[in-house]
C-alpha cells in the first residue's frame, strides 16, 4: 500500500506542480460564466443543472479562503482547485496501472500521458467542470476493476457513490452506468458457485441505490427545494436543459467525422495531435493480442466504456476537446497494457514503452508551448477588444457583442456588465421576432437611460462558419445574416463607424444624449435618440422626421442631462404641424426630472403646414439656471386630430 501511495503522490504533486505554473489567464465562455457566478450570485442561484455540484463547491471553496483573508475574485481558487485534481487524478491513474502491470514504468508513462495531453492539461489550468469529473471517473474505473475480479458490496456501494459524484459534475456521466454493469456481471461470474455466491439482484441495488440516491436526491431537492419548481414537466425541463435546445447533436455525416478527427486530435496534442494519436493508436492495434492477458474486466470495461461514450459524443458535439476528456483514461489504459503485458514467456519489447516514452515527452513541450499562447491574455483577441471597447465607453453604455466570451470579458474584466449578444437575445425571448423587439428594448431602454450604445458590426451581420468549423450560435439558431441585418436596419441611420483600433472588430456607435447635447443636437429624422412621447401617438408623414397625433397633453421628453446654463445660448427645433392649436411649449427640468411652469418657455407657431425653425433665446429664459436634468418639448397644449413632425433639436453654444 505504501509503494502505491508513493507512486500516486509523486505524479500528483509534479502535474499539480505543473498545472498551477501554467495556469491560463484567457478563458473559456463556460468558465467565466462559472467564475461570474461564484463571484456575484447568492449560493441558491449556483445550481447549474448539467453540473449539479460545481457551482456549491466553487463558492465553499471561495467562503473557505475568504474566511483566511482572500478578498479578490474566485477565478485563482477554482483553476488551483482544479489544477489540483488535474495532479491528484494523473497520481491516481498511475496508481492504478502500478495495481495491473506491476512496474512504476508503466505507471510513469500513464500518468505522463494522461498529464500532459492537451485536453486533461488545459482543463486541469482552466475553469471548468471537467477535470473534477475526471477524478471521480478514475477512481471509477480502478473500482470497476476491482468489481469485475470480486463483486463485494462495499465495491459495488463505492462505484455507485463516486458515479454519483461524477454525474453531479457532469451529467453525462450517466454514461458511465453502462461499463459498471459489465464489471458488476463480470464480478458475479468469477464469484465462486456456492451458497455464499453473491445474488445478481442484491448486487444491482448496492450499485444503484448509492448512485441514486445521491443523483436523484440533489436533483429532487436543488429542482424542488432551492428552485422551488411545482410540476414534473418543470422539473424535467430545467433538469433537461441543453438537451431541448435542438443546439447539439445530429446526424453522423462526412462533416461531422471531419469534427471528429480534429476534436480527437486536439484532445491529444495541439499542434501535432494527429501524429501521435496514430502512434498510440499502432502501439494499441499492433499488440492487441496482449490485451488477452489483462487483467480480468480491463478490455470489456474499457472497450464498453469508449464505445458509450464515443457513440453520443460523436452524436452531440465530436469537435469539442473537453468531452472527449472521460475518455482518456479508459483509452491510454488499454495503450499502456498493451505495450507493457507480456505475451507467454517472451521478453517484453522495448520498442512500445520507448514509442510511449517519446509520445509523452513530445506532448510536454508541443502542449506547454499552445497551453501558454492561448493562456497569454495579451495575445487575446478579445481581451484586447474588451479594453478598447472599456476605453470608448462608460459602464452604463449598452454594448451589443457577436455571439461568444466577449459577452462575458466585458463585465468581468473591464466592468462594463450591459453587454449583451443575439444569443443571449433568443435565450431570453426563445423566437426571432421576439428576440429582435427585446433588443430594440434594450437599445430604448440605453438611450432614454441617457447611455450610449455600441454595437458590433457581426452583431448585425453574423458571419458564417468558416469552412470545416461547427455552425455559429446564429446558424444553429436557424438565422441568415440578412435576417438580422432586417433588425438592425431602423438605427442604421444613426450608426456612427467607432474605430477600435487596427486589427480589431468594426462597431458602430449610437451617441448618449449628453453628447448630442453638447454637440450637433438630435436628428430625429435618423432616430428617437432615447426621447419618449406621452399624450400623442404615431402618425403618417410624407415629411422627415418624427410624426406624431397629438392627444391631451402632448410632450416629448428627453433622456437625463446635466446642463450648465452659462454655455448655451439659445435652443433651435425645426418641427411642422397642421393642426389647429399653435402653441408649444419649452421646460426645463429641475434637478428632482420635474416640470414646472414657471421653468418653461412658451412660443406661437408659424402658420401652415410647413416645417420651420425656431430659435429660443434662452439667456434670461425663465427656469434657466441651476442645474438642468432635461428637456421637454410640447409641440402644441392640445390634440385636434392635425399631426406635428419633429425633426430635429439642438442646443446653440
Amino acid at each position: 500500500m505504501r509503494r502505491y501511495a508513493t507512486i500516486l503522490l509523486i505524479p500528483a504533486l509534479l502535474f499539480a506542480a505543473l498545472y498551477l505554473l501554467t495556469l491560463t489567464g484567457v478563458h473559456t465562455f463556460d468558465a467565466l460564466s462559472y467564475i461570474l457566478d461564484v463571484d456575484r450570485k447568492p449560493w441558491r442561484e449556483l445550481f447549474h443543472p448539467h453540473h449539479l455540484a460545481y457551482g456549491p463547491l466553487g463558492a465553499g471553496i471561495r467562503l473557505a479562503a475568504s474566511s483566511l483573508g482572500w478578498e479578490g475574485s474566485a477565478e485563482r481558487l477554482l483553476q488551483a482547485a482544479n489544477a489540483l485534481a488535474g495532479g491528484l487524478g494523473a497520481g491516481l491513474f498511475a496508481a492504478l496501472l502500478a495495481r495491473l502491470t506491476g512496474r512504476w514504468q508503466a505507471a510513469a508513462l500513464g500518468a505522463l500521458l494522461l498529464g500532459a495531453s492537451y485536453a486533461y492539461w488545459y482543463y486541469a489550468v482552466e475553469v471548468e467542470v471537467y477535470t473534477i469529473a475526471a477524478l471521480f471517473l478514475i477512481a471509477a474505473l480502478w473500482l470497476m476493476l476491482e468489481l469485475a475480479r470480486r463483486p463485494a458490496p462495499l465495491l459495488a456501494l463505492g462505484l455507485g457513490a463516486i458515479q454519483g459524484l461524477a454525474v453531479l459534475f457532469h451529467q453525462t456521466n450517466v454514461l458511465l452506468s453502462l461499463p459498471a454493469l459489465v464489471a458488476l456481471g463480470m464480478g458475479l461470474r468469477a464469484a465462486p458457485a456456492t451458497d455464499a455466491r453473491p445474488q445478481t439482484g442484491p448486487a444491482l441495488l448496492a450499485y444503484a441505490a448509492p448512485l441514486a440516491l445521491l443523483v436523484g436526491g440533489a436533483y429532487l431537492w436543488v429542482g424542488l427545494g432551492v428552485s422551488g419548481f411545482r410540476s414534473w414537466e418543470a422539473l424535467f425541463r430545467w433538469a433537461a436543459g441543453y438537451t431541448t435546445t435542438g443546439y447539439w447533436g445530429g446526424a453522423v455525416d462526412g462533416a461531422r467525422l471531419a469534427l471528429l478527427g480534429r476534436g480527437l486530435a486536439r484532445t491529444i496534442a495541439h499542434p501535432g495531435g494527429a501524429l501521435i494519436g496514430l502512434a498510440l493508436l499502432a502501439t494499441l492495434l499492433l499488440n492487441a493480442r496482449r490485451l488477452a492477458r489483462a487483467p480480468r474486466g480491463a478490455l470489456a470495461i474499457s472497450l464498453t466504456w469508449l464505445a458509450v461514450y464515443g457513440a453520443f459524443f460523436i452524436w452531440w458535439e465530436p469537435e469539442n476537446i473537453e468531452f472527449w476528456i472521460a475518455s482518456l483514461p479508459p483509452f491510454y489504459l488499454l495503450v499502456v497494457l498493451a505495450a507493457f503485458l507480456p505475451v507467454s514467456d517472451q521478453p517484453l519489447p522495448r520498442f512500445w514503452p520507448a514509442l510511449l516514452l517519446a509520445c509523452g515527452l513530445a506532448l510536454l513541450p508541443l502542449n506547454g508551448i499552445a497551453i501558454a499562447r492561448r493562456g497569454d491574455a495579451t495575445r487575446d483577441l478579445q481581451r484586447v477588444t474588451a479594453a478598447a471597447l472599456a476605453a470608448r465607453s462608460a459602464p452604463g453604455d449598452l454594448l451589443i457583442v457577436p455571439d461568444g466570451v466577449l459577452e462575458l470579458y466585458l463585465p468581468f474584466y473591464v466592468e462594463r456588465p450591459q453587454a449583451i449578444s443575439l444569443n443571449q437575445a433568443m435565450t431570453a425571448t426563445g423566437a426571432w421576432p421576439d428576440a429582435c423587439a427585446w433588443l430594440h428594448a434594450r437599445i430604448d431602454t440605453a438611450l432614454g437611460a441617457g447611455y450610449a450604445v455600441l454595437i458590433a458590426a457581426d452583431a448585425i451581420w453574423p458571419l458564417p462558419s468558416p469552412p470545416g468549423e461547427p455552425p455559429t450560435p446564429a446558424e444553429r439558431l436557424g438565422l441568415n445574416p440578412e435576417t438580422v441585418a432586417e433588425c438592425y436596419a431602423p438605427l442604421q441611420p444613426g450608426l456612427a463607424p467607432l474605430d477600435l483600433g487596427p486589427g480589431l472588430p468594426a462597431y458602430y456607435r449610437l451617441p448618449a444624449a449628453q453628447e448630442l447635447a453638447e454637440g450637433p443636437g438630435w436628428d430625429f429624422t435618423r432616430g428617437r435618440w432615447g426621447w419618449r412621447v406621452t399624450g400623442a401617438t404615431p402618425a403618417s408623414s410624407l415629411q422627415p422626421g418624427w410624426a406624431l397625433r397629438p392627444e391631451r397633453d402632448p410632450a416629448l421628453i428627453s433622456p437625463p442631462l446635466h446642463l450648465e446654463p452659462a454655455r448655451f445660448a439659445a435652443l433651435e427645433v425645426r418641427l411642422a404641424a397642421d393642426t389647429a392649436a399653435r402653441d408649444a411649449q419649452l421646460f426645463f427640468l429641475d434637478r428632482n426630472g420635474r416640470a414646472d411652469e414657471a421653468r418653461s418657455l412658451r412660443w406661437t407657431l408659424e402658420p401652415g403646414p410647413a416645417a420651420h425653425t425656431y430659435r429660443l433665446d434662452l439667456r434670461g429664459a425663465p427656469g434657466w439656471e441651476g442645474v438642468i436634468t432635461g428637456l421637454r418639448l410640447d409641440p402644441v397644449s392640445a390634440g385636434d386630430g392635425g399631426t406635428v413632425v419633429v425633426e430635429w433639436l439642438r442646443l446653440a453654444p
